[in-house]
């Protein structure tokens, strides 16, 4: 029997307003959520105020995104993304696991299948402090892949602290050892750089997290987007994993970017002209569960 389905509904919208006005802008963005054996993208609707030239592509992760070019003088922009995802629960099935010892053995393999995701990216650098980091934690010869991976998820977590502010979205890895603490992206970027130390290939992924509970009266769900990751593991392929929550991703976790770390999947990015000096962002997410699967079929896909 088929595992029950739960949709969601997500609208993420960002505004910039410009202190002078702003043209010749160009955004490329990445909210479109992914379709895999455990999520469906039922519909997704993307919205730009000023009205201008939208154009979609699919990146070298496979992300799929929209580039967005807006010439004539605007004095704010308005990006907003509505989705209506259906998640499937994770049936996880029995998987024979691999000693690190025979695991390495195939190290030349794993490389030439993995290799983006097996050395250091722009957020995650093999310093000496990351290194160091990794040695206090390096897994054990007879120590199971899978194992050592579900050990990691916790070990970052708990030897660090959660602290919003201390770390920005250009933050590395190693700004995070610096600081001793960090939020969602920090914890994973440090984590992937732990397991791809040890020869496992890891990634960064983006998305949003489903609250366990309401935040206001109209049962709507409030929440900031999510990051986590994905480790191959030897045979089961890639898994995800919440480092900041110690756990396995599981149907909570709304996939929508992967790569090799935080740059890669960056929800928004871009750049305009100006005569002015500053912008100003602002964020707003909501989620909200819904039908089921049966119940969905009737939703209208919308893509743009």
């Amino acid at each position: 029997m088929d595992s029950p389905a739960m949709a969601i509904t997500v609208r993420h919208v960002t505004r910039f307003v410009y202190d002078k006005a702003a043209y010749e802008s160009h955004n490329d963005v990445r909210l479109h959520p992914f379709d895999d054996q455990l999520q469906k993208c039922v519909s997704f609707k993307l919205t730009v105020e000023p009205e201008e030239t939208v154009v979609p592509f699919t990146d070298y992760f496979g992300n799929r995104g929209h580039s967005i070019s807006i010439h004539r003088p605007h004095d704010a922009l308005t990006i907003a993304a509505e989705s209506v995802i259906e998640k499937i629960a994770e049936t996880i099935e029995p998987a024979k696991d691999v000693i690190f010892n025979d695991f390495l053995r195939d190290d030349a393999v794993q490389t030439e299948r993995a290799y983006e995701f097996l050395g250091e990216s722009r957020y995650i650098k093999f310093s000496s402090r990351m290194r160091s980091f990794f040695w206090m934690a390096r897994p054990r010869p007879m120590e199971g892949v899978t194992e050592y991976v579900e050990r990691m998820v916790s070990y970052a977590r708990d030897q660090l602290q959660y602290e919003p502010g201390v770390t920005d979205v250009f933050s590395s890895a190693d700004d995070m050892l610096k600081a001793g603490a960090g939020v969602c992206q920090d914890f994973s970027h440090l984590t992937i750089g732990v397991l791809r130390l040890a020869g496992v290939p890891a990634r960064y992924v983006s998305g949003y997290l489903l609250p366990d509970t309401p935040t206001n009266g109209s049962g709507s769900r409030q929440q900031a987007s999510h990051a986590w990751l994905e480790a191959k593991l030897p045979n089961r392929g890639w898994t995800g994993f919440d480092p900041t929550h110690g756990c396995r991703a599981d149907s909570r976790h709304i996939r929508v970017a992967i790569g090799r770390d935080y740059d890669d999947a960056t929800p928004i990015r871009g750049v305009f002209r100006s005569r002015g000096h500053s912008q100003q962002m602002t964020v707003e997410l909501s989620m909200l569960p819904g039908q089921t699967q049966s119940q969905s079929q009737g939703w209208q896909s919308q893509q743009q």
